[in-house]
């Protein structure tokens, strides 16, 4: 929960179930799912997403099969609708990737243009089941307190939380969360990722020589030579809009040493105000 009063879990549940059999009681129960008084089709609707995400989530491992060896990449999560399980049927599959510090245009020409070759990403009208990769974060970057829209980002915060470990043989994800400390002023309570086993992906001992063969051959300054063309090459072909807002001070598209955000429609503002907004009515 946001900013919860100090209780411990159990006291929660027991004053909840209490509340429950009071009168004028603002929020409801079924199935073991606790819902605002008058809205009982959300339970459903939540039942639904939760089987939608869990058969996207079958199909982002088989991609990240493909992209899992690329050199330079150290973790890849599942985030956005379907990280919190709240995916629509017609929803994409939006993944963060981790990269070693100074690789960060090498990874994404390579995982772009591996789920390209296999239809695997998402291209103009084509959005279901695809893969979108629009977020890249090198590991010297973890902590994106600097990219919130204001002190209390609940957007931020909770999309941090919400993630789907999928591959990260180095344990990031724990590192992640470990630089964004931020988050614990406004959710105390979060715990550790969601690791499903059935849907992790590992290196096989082909895939784990191959990526140090490469990082031997270009963790020099050749390899910094690889990365500006890599550079280079990717700017080139961005639309003009995005290499526009990219020059500018914003927080939806951000390109650096550090990291690659291309998020045009950033409506994080809009969410914390309608969130705010609806606190209010429901207080």
């Amino acid at each position: 929960m946001w900013q919860p009063p100090p209780v411990k879990y159990v006291d929660f549940l027991e004053q909840l179930n209490e509340s429950l059999a009071t009168l004028n009681c603002p929020w409801q129960e079924k199935g073991g799912y606790y819902f605002l008084f008058g809205h009982e089709d959300a339970v459903e609707q939540r039942r639904t997403e939760l089987v939608i995400s869990a058969k996207k989530l079958k199909k982002a491992r088989f991609a990240v099969k493909f992209i899992a060896n690329v050199p330079f990449l150290k973790a890849i999560f599942v985030c956005n609708s379907v990280g919190r399980e709240a995916a629509k049927q017609d929803s994409d599959i939006d993944l963060l990737i981790l990269t070693t510090l100074g690789r960060l245009w090498i990874v994404r020409f390579f995982t772009n243009f591996i789920l390209k070759i296999f239809g695997l990403r998402t291209s103009g009208f084509k959005q279901c089941d695809k893969i979108c990769l629009s977020f890249y974060l090198s590991t010297d970057g973890l902590d994106l307190a600097q990219w919130r829209i204001s002190n209390d980002d609940i957007h931020l915060a909770y999309w941090i939380t919400q993630m789907v470990t999928i591959y990260d043989p180095e344990n990031f994800y724990e590192r992640f969360i470990t630089a964004n400390t931020w988050i614990k002023f406004f959710l105390p309570n979060i715990t550790a990722t969601k690791v499903f086993d059935s849907i992790a992906v590992n290196n096989t001992i082909i895939g784990r020589t191959w990526k140090t063969i490469w990082e031997k051959m270009w963790g020099n300054t050749y390899g910094n030579m690889i990365e500006d063309n890599a550079r280079a090459l990717q700017w080139h072909a961005l639309k003009l809009s995005v290499k526009d807002r990219a020059e500018k001070p914003e927080k939806g598209v951000v390109i650096n040493n550090q990291i690659i955000k291309l998020h045009e429609n950033d409506r994080r503002e809009w969410y914390r105000d309608e969130w705010k907004k609806r606190n209010i009515n429901i207080v």
